[in-house]
């Protein structure tokens, strides 16, 4: 997965993770596949952003490694995503459960499981399955 450094709570979804911008940059690739900065910029209208700010965020999220400039070179490169929005959702998740549980242990899982709870009790059942299929070695 690309590099992401940091999680905000206070923040809904993917801007959790990346910067506003950031994130609607990824959404316009990720539901129209590799375009070209101009063709971001208009994909984020209303928002009217410059094509030099455009560019600077597809520039950060090439060095993230969340972008591939897919032809580089001349004044129409075109950008696409590195992976699917499902790979880098997986990849993310992946890496926050993995470093709360490494950090926090039992207080995450139990977190996680109160969060179930509250959240969508329905997934408990889920969950439970899950483990007994884990203990079965299916």
């Amino acid at each position: 997965m690309g590099e992401v450094r940091s999680f905000h709570l206070n923040e809904q979804g993917l801007q959790r993770v990346l910067g506003g911008l950031e994130a609607a940059v990824m959404e316009v690739l990720w539901k129209h596949g590799p375009q070209t900065i101009a063709e971001v910029q208009k994909a984020l209208l209303p928002q009217r952003l410059a094509f030099n700010t455009v560019m600077t965020v597809l520039s950060r999220l090439v060095a993230k490694g969340l972008v591939t400039r897919c032809q580089p070179g001349g004044r129409r490169s075109v950008y696409g995503a590195a992976l699917s929005r499902e790979a880098f959702v997986e990849g993310l998740t992946h890496d926050v459960v993995v470093g709360l549980v490494r950090d926090f242990g039992d207080y995450a899982v139990a977190q996680f499981v109160a969060a179930l709870e509250r959240e969508d009790p329905g997934r408990i059942a889920e969950l439970e399955a899950l483990l007994r299929r884990k203990r079965e070695g299916s």
